[in-house]
């Protein structure tokens, strides 16, 4: 049992890079693996999914592993806080079909005897050319209560998990880190001053982020995540 993260996939776009031909390693896994994508995940993305959406959909949940989606801001919010939902490995999912499953903004899931803090969405920065309701929506940046309730839930947590996985990063890593990252400039928003006060008030492993569509390992605390597949330690 093992777990894997990847970053942005953009729908049809890069998702092919799952496959055998890009990674190998995950035609071994099973359903009790699992692989994280850190948002953007852009499969439920039109208001009246396209033949190519539901065929990418169908691909994916066909294969062996089990995916476990953070939403990005490139999404279709309304559609995925419209999924059918359960409890799963003591969060509540969106069911996005039977091996894809949506995890929730400031859940804490235990998988495989490790804990996880999912907290999704990030601010859109080509919103000027999208339209609202059609390739952009404003669910993108999270409430506040999703917020108070991610908060609530690190504190019933003694504020201690093994990893954290969102999106976008604290507004403290992106601004010591702005040309790895390609963010010369940086502007603060209520999403990323929250996680400041993650990074500031909970014991974790480490913290995995999508978003700035860099491969690369920061520190030993923040990894961007993009085309790499990386395997959580066991």
């Amino acid at each position: 049992m093992s777990e894997y993260i990847t970053g942005d996939k953009h729908g049809e776009h890069t998702i092919q890079l799952l496959s055998n031909k890009h990674w190998p390693e995950g035609g071994e896994l099973t359903r009790d693996d699992h692989l994280f994508i850190a948002g953007d995940f852009g499969l439920l993305f039109n208001n009246v999914p396209t033949p190519t959406e539901l065929y990418w959909l169908n691909w994916l949940n066909e294969k062996p592993w089990t995916t476990l989606v953070v939403d990005g801001n490139h999404e279709n919010h309304p559609m995925l806080n419209a999924l059918p939902c359960k409890e799963w490995c003591g969060g509540e999912v969106g069911i996005i079909a039977d091996n894809i499953l949506h995890l929730k903004r400031g859940e804490i899931y235990t998988i495989n005897g490790k804990t996880y803090f999912i907290f999704g969405g990030a601010r859109s920065e080509d919103k000027m050319f999208r339209k609202e309701h059609i390739s952009w929506w404003s669910e993108e940046i999270p409430s506040v209560g999703e917020i108070m309730r991610g908060y609530e839930n690190l504190k019933a947590h003694d504020c201690k998990v093994d990893y954290i996985i969102t999106h976008t990063a604290p507004y403290e890593v992106i601004a010591k880190y702005p040309v790895e990252l390609n963010v010369m400039n940086p502007d603060r928003y209520s999403l990323i001053d929250f996680f400041d006060v993650i990074y500031q008030e909970v014991e974790f492993k480490h913290w995995f982020f999508g978003h700035f569509h860099k491969d690369i390992k920061l520190d030993k605390k923040f990894t961007a995540v993009y085309h790499n597949k990386i395997k959580l330690e066991e």
